[in-house]
């Protein structure tokens, strides 16, 4: 069984450009692919007279242990697509900026996923990634402690929603400054493995041992992360901000021992 899920009128819209069934989707050749494994790619392409920019997320016969996560997670086995569909919809729902989900479509059988595939619309900003390479060096102190208290409650809002984000690195945030309120937006990519209804607060802290990891010294030095984790704490904190330190280091430590952070 084959089926496609729109939001809003995209269907028109894309029925326009004879994109209608899910083959037509899954198959497009049209644009540029910017990430690859052999579970899932990631194709961007344009179409329309204003050259409206979509992204692609296209996932090939998942690892079992993801439809397993599905199953935990809403109950139901589900396709990794409507997995970060339903995803992007709760955060955009309770006002934690992620990418718009535009559509998704899914091949199933025997109730398990065979493919799937979730168009958003391109997100507002640049990865923070591209940021701290390409400005990190000219802002001034003042300036780069605001983007991680920013960034800190960014976190604790999303954590008090009882959100777990495994896949919480450097590289899976966007930011964009907001002139009008003096600080910094910031929103969250690749939402697959993103759980809700998290009361355990070990997951979370997993989550921010991950980002912590993720922070390379060439731009994040050991002041800035302890201003992050005393942020993210906060003033309504239960517990020590020394134990929370140690325990996201800790966790920190364990990413490390898998994986050298990715370079950028």
């Amino acid at each position: 069984m084959k089926r496609i899920f729109f939001s809003e009128s995209w269907s028109r819209f894309f029925s326009e450009f004879g994109l209608k069934s899910f083959d037509d989707f899954f198959q497009y050749h049209g644009g540029q692919t910017i990430g690859k494994n052999n579970k899932r790619d990631v194709v961007t392409f344009k179409l329309g007279g204003q050259e409206k920019q979509f992204f692609m997320k296209r996932f090939f016969h998942p690892h079992f242990k993801d439809m397993l996560f599905t199953r935990r997670n809403f109950g139901q086995f589900c396709s990794q697509a409507r997995c970060e569909w339903e995803n992007t919809r709760l955060l955009c729902g309770n006002g934690i900026g992620t990418y718009k989900p535009v559509c998704y479509g899914e091949k199933i059988k025997w109730s398990l996923e065979r493919k799937s595939f979730l168009i958003t619309e391109k997100l507002e900003g640049q990865s923070l990634t591209d940021f701290v390479k390409q400005s990190w060096q000219r802002l001034d102190r003042q300036q780069k402690e605001k983007i991680i208290v920013d960034l800190a409650a960014f976190i604790r809002r999303i954590h008090r929603k009882k959100i777990s984000l495994p896949d919480l690195y450097v590289w899976h945030i966007f930011i964009k400054e907001n002139q009008s309120k003096g600080g910094w937006e910031f929103a969250v990519i690749d939402l697959h493995r993103m759980s809700q209804n998290v009361t355990n607060k070990k997951q979370q802290l997993k989550n921010l041992g991950r980002l912590h990891h993720s922070m390379t010294e060439r731009y994040f030095d050991d002041k800035l992360k302890r201003l992050f984790i005393e942020s993210y704490a906060g003033n309504d904190w239960d517990g020590d901000v020394n134990t929370l330190a140690t325990q996201i280091k800790r966790y920190s430590d364990k990413a490390l021992a898998r994986r050298k952070p990715k370079p950028y």
